[in-house]
């Protein structure tokens, strides 16, 4: 562990080593200016800070400008991206109050999670409110005496009709903390703006005296690694999780190419109360409860695989329902097994394929997700495409009385099962000359590269059609029959059918399941399975 003048100093070269211009979302595009015209832009404007960090309160300001009409509603989200369970985070509000100056305003409740404010003839209030706050997790939020660590939409309301407005954050640190979030620039920057709403909800910050902050360049990209350890570590343990972290980003940006922005920052919180991996668009939040010890892969690497995969995938190859976002209500889509379930295979297979472990793990990988792809009772029950759409009843939700959960099948596993399948598939069919990565960039250029939807972010959402498309014209054969079989039905897949091109076996007795290498396999079938194993095609 770094002491103070040391820390200060690594964060510097750190946070300065990513200020050379940037990438972020292009400006609104014709449908975001007719949002505007709606409601005339207001000047909104957080701030939050805290007393003792014992307590677990924040202390949350915003302050309206440029207001104009009658009532105006401030939303505190029912739930947050990335987890789709309603848990309404009005809950844990406590002290709400609003002025003109020093002038109260009357204020009442609509429902639990809207608040109307009054502002009779001001052009100007502003709200206050505390949070509490106990909970290191990448959907809700801790403040404590080792950190403050945060989760947007469970701090911040929005101001109803006003989602598209630019907004600025100053952040109110303890002196000897240090600040850090995606957005970060420069040393114990206090003051950030945001395009919009969304942009602020999806900036999770740490503020601590306790973290070391070290840059990777890649691919002509910064990545910063944040990394606060409950304890001390050795300079070996540190060196080694850097190494795989690179190693990761280097395999997973050559699935879609690199992406488009010029800094990356990724948050790990390791050792402490809290086990999560959350995906945002520049940042990632990264949770694990245990420290590093003597570890194959240490702890924080696997949920790196998987999260930054989500760089692309869920953040700008993205659902259709994902952005812009309605926090007022749990969201019903039926796509999480392409963002969850092919972002779970590729994380799974950016180990071995990027050298973290082993190439023969990837075996191990397959035998596992078919293993589960076959047995799961819960896989007769619900479709990939249910199983996607009821995720608020499972993710992260917690019903209060008993449910059978052999009726459900996780869209991250069914998913990643669907995934491997359509890999080796697209391989044979093609030869080796193209696998699920191709049709991964073309749905990307099909609906990133589109015209902008909305105020939030470039391009548009996909739909099922367009993933059964991409994954059609990358095979160069119709799907549709397969995905009504197995992305919308329940048949279970026959992986025989495409292991054998690919020069391997199923094997299983009882609870015993492997994938294996058939020896004396055919030049073909060697072809398809060393792409495979790699990552590779030949094309």
């Amino acid at each position: 562990m770094l002491n103070r003048t040391n820390r200060a100093v690594l964060f510097a070269a750190a946070v300065l080593m990513g200020c050379h211009g940037g990438s972020r979302p292009s400006g609104p595009a014709p449908a975001a200016n007719a949002e505007r015209r709606a409601a005339a832009p207001f000047d909104i404007a957080y701030r939050i800070g805290w007393g003792d960090p014992s307590t677990h309160l924040y202390d949350i300001q915003i302050d309206v400008g440029k207001v104009s009409g009658g009532v105006v509603k401030l939303q505190m989200p029912v739930w947050s991206p990335g987890r789709y369970a309603p848990f309404f985070f009005a809950r844990n509000v406590t002290q709400f109050t609003v002025a003109n100056g020093g002038t109260p305003l009357r204020w009442d409740r609509e429902n639990g999670s809207l608040w109307r404010v009054y502002p009779n003839g001001a052009s100007h209030f502003t709200v206050r409110y505390h949070v509490y706050a106990n909970t290191l997790s990448g959907t809700f939020s801790v403040l404590d005496t080792a950190h403050a660590n945060w989760n947007g939409p469970s701090l911040f309301m929005y101001v109803v009709d006003h989602k598209p407005d630019p907004v600025t954050l100053h952040i109110t640190a303890p002196r000897g903390w240090h600040i850090v979030n995606g957005d970060t620039r420069a040393v114990d920057q206090a003051d950030y703006r945001f395009e919009n709403y969304d942009r602020l909800a999806d900036a999770p910050t740490e503020v601590s005296g306790g973290f070391t902050l070290d840059t990777l360049r890649i691919d002509d990209r910064v990545y910063r690694a944040m990394i606060h350890h409950n304890g001390p570590t050795t300079a070996d343990e540190h060196k080694r999780f850097l190494s795989d972290l690179e190693k990761i980003v280097k395999y997973e940006n050559g699935v879609f190419d690199p992406p488009p922005l010029d800094m990356y920052t990724f948050l790990f919180n390791i050792g402490y109360a809290g086990s999560d991996g959350m995906e945002h668009l520049f940042s990632t939040q990264i949770q694990s409860r245990v420290k590093w010890q003597d570890q194959d892969v240490l702890p924080g690497i696997s949920t790196a695989a998987h999260e930054y995969f989500h760089v692309w995938n869920m953040k700008r190859v993205r659902a259709a329902a994902l952005g812009p976002f309605d926090y007022t209500r749990e969201v019903y889509q039926p796509s999480l097994w392409v963002g969850e379930g092919w972002t779970q295979y590729y994380g799974l297979v950016a180990l071995p394929r990027s050298g973290v472990v082993r190439s023969t793990e990837i075996y191990n990988v397959a035998a596992s997700l078919i293993r589960a792809n076959l047995t799961a009772p819960g896989r007769k029950e619900v479709s990939a495409r249910m199983a996607s759409f009821e995720a608020p009843f499972w993710d992260g939700a917690v019903p209060g009385f008993d449910v059978d959960r052999t009726a459900f099948f996780s869209y991250y596993t069914k998913g990643a099962g669907i995934a491997l399948y359509l890999d080796l598939f697209i391989r044979e069919h093609t030869q080796n000359r193209k696998s699920l990565n191709d049709a991964f960039k073309l749905l990307r250029d099909r609906t990133w590269n589109a015209p902008n939807a909305s105020y939030y972010l470039q391009g548009r959402g996909y739909t099922e059609a367009d993933v059964e498309q991409a994954v059609s014209d990358a095979a160069g054969a119709d799907m549709h029959e397969w995905f009504e079989r197995h992305v919308g039905g329940t048949e279970d897949m026959d992986y025989d059918e495409v292991l054998a091109p690919a020069g391997m076996r199923l094997v299983h007795q009882g609870d015993d399941w492997s994938v294996e290498a058939i020896e004396h396999a055919t030049p073909a079938q060697a072809r398809i399975r060393d792409g495979w194993v790699h990552g590779t095609t030949s094309g």
